[in-house]
Order: C-alpha cells, then structure tokens, then sequence
C-alpha cells in the first residue's frame, strides 16, 4: 500500500469537503526555509503495548501520542526542497529539544547557505492540548523576532510541505477518530519487510484544532509493531490539495526507535507541486549541554 494508490479514489470526496470550508487567514509565505519538525522526526518506542487485534481507535491513538521520546537531544538536519520544475534547495540546521514539566522545548537555527544563516525558531509544546503552544521565529534579515499566532499555523512553514502545526503534537481529545482498516501492509523505505498497520481517520472536532492544522481530516497508517505513524495523508482546506507524508530509515537511538528520514509532498489532482526531503544525521538523547539556557527568547536573535 502506497499513498499516491489512493489518490483517484479521493480526489472527488477531497474537492467536495474543500468547497465547504473557508480558509482561515495565514501568514504570508516566505521564500526562504527554516527546518522542519523534530517532533515530527521523533517517533519513538510506545510507552505501552496495545493489543495488536485492537480495535479501538482512541486507544490506539492515544498510545501514539504517550510515546516515550528521547530527552536532551541533538541532530543535524539535511532538507531539499524540490519545486514543480525540479529545482531544488538544500539547508543545512541544528535542532535541540528538552523535556520539561509541561511539554518540550525545541530550538532550532540554520547552518546553511549564506542566505538563511542565523535564522532560528523557538517551540514550546504543550502537553495540555487546552494550552496554545508557543512559535517564535526569528529572520536576520529583518533583525526581527516573531511570535506565530494561532491563526498562522497552517501556513505553510518556511516554504517546505509542511505547515507550522505539523511542528507540534496533537492532543487525541481534539480529534474523532475511527479505524478504516483493521489491517494493512504498508512498504516503508529503508527496511525488507513491510509494517503491518492500523488505517487510522483523524477529524478534527473542534474549531481551533481545525484553524490551527488547515485540514479536513488526515488518514494514519499506524505500525502495530512499532505503535508508530509511518505514513500520513491529509486533505487541506485551502486550494483543493492533498498533503502526504511518509516516515523512513527507521533506527534504534539508545533503544528508542526513530525514523532518520521524512518524505512530505503536495499535490493539486494529480500534479505534484512539492516535495521536501528531509535526513536526520548525529542525532543523539542525554547530551548534558542541551539545557534551560538554550530555550530562551533572548537566544533567538543572540544565537547559540
């Protein structure tokens, strides 16, 4: 099972829903590219075992989501952006995320090229869903910090497939979710043997949970063995699209299982107008420097 298979057999059902929504005001695109997503990146060994016969969705979600996750972390991350012409940009940054009481903190800052060099945003992830999480971003080239507001968040993210939601983890009581296929074999890159997974449907059930991702609704594959998301398909409510995204290359770091890879594509019909590519390199837990002292405004615009 692929994502673009199922691309005909949702185009209509996508066009319809698309036409009954209005898109929610966003932040203006901005041409250049930040990084994308630890959160996203860091899909980790569940926190506790389902029955893989399971079938209910909010459990199975909810586990998900309760992950253990590596605390104190670095990584290099490697990103291509490819434009409907096939050209393509590449970014160089280093990502840093810490546990705290209420969430995780995250920071990240460009490396390279010479044009976004320095340019950093700063995460908090709330684990009360009830709580907005906070976004700040900083551009050099405006000498200028900016907090991302909740209805900017399904904007897209420094020009990449992903939107600023997509940076922060969502709370399962925000969402109705049914089990489309009980069972189903998905081929992720990197590994032999297919993942048996959980279809799941993901609706967003409040206003705010829909404002603030810009879809519809999403279907995710969840690995039984692993009681993690490896693919992701999404129907956006601006401009009729569909958002896909896959997990790869999955590797153990310190016993925690991490895909070291993302795949993340847009389509209108059937074009492709996107596609980021992004590699996760020297990620390591339990590094001593990561401390309170990086997960500051102030370092936004001093850097590290």
């Amino acid at each position: 099972m692929t994502l673009d298979s199922s691309i005909n057999e949702t185009k209509n059902t996508n066009m319809n829903e698309t036409k009954k929504q209005k898109q929610p005001k966003g932040r203006k695109q901005m041409k250049t590219l930040l990084k994308v997503l630890a959160c996203l990146s860091v899909f980790a060994s569940p926190a506790f075992a389902i029955d893989p016969s399971s079938t209910d969705a909010n459990e199975i979600m909810s586990a998900v989501e309760s992950r253990t996750e590596g605390d104190q972390a670095k990584s290099v991350l490697s990103i291509k952006i490819i434009d409907n012409s096939g050209r393509e940009r590449s970014r160089a940054v280093k990502s840093y995320s810490l546990k705290f009481p209420e969430g995780t903190k995250q920071f990240m800052q460009f490396e390279e090229p010479a044009d976004v060099k320095n340019t950093r945003m700063l995460s908090v992830d709330y684990k009360d869903g009830g709580k907005d999480d906070d976004q700040w971003l900083y551009l050099p080239s405006l000498s200028k910090t900016t907090r991302i507001s909740s209805g900017e968040k399904s904007g897209s993210f420094m020009g990449t497939d992903l939107s600023f939601s997509d940076m922060t983890k969502t709370d399962p009581k925000d969402y109705e979710y049914k089990i489309l296929a009980q069972s189903e074999m998905v081929k992720v890159a990197g590994q032999e043997e297919q993942e048996d997974c959980w279809k799941i449907e993901a609706r967003p059930k409040s206003a705010k949970a829909q404002e603030e991702t810009g879809y519809l609704k999403s279907e995710i594959w969840v690995s039984k063995s692993k009681l993690m998301a490896v693919q992701i398909k999404s129907w956006i409510k601006e401009g009729k699209k569909l958002k896909f995204i896959q997990f790869a290359n999955f590797k153990q770091v310190d016993g925690i299982w991490v895909a070291h890879s993302i795949k993340a594509w847009t389509k209108k019909g059937n074009e492709t107008e996107s596609t980021t590519l992004i590699t996760f390199n020297q990620l390591s837990y339990g590094n001593t420097d990561v401390n309170e002292g990086i997960f500051q405004q102030g370092r936004l615009e001093q850097g590290l």
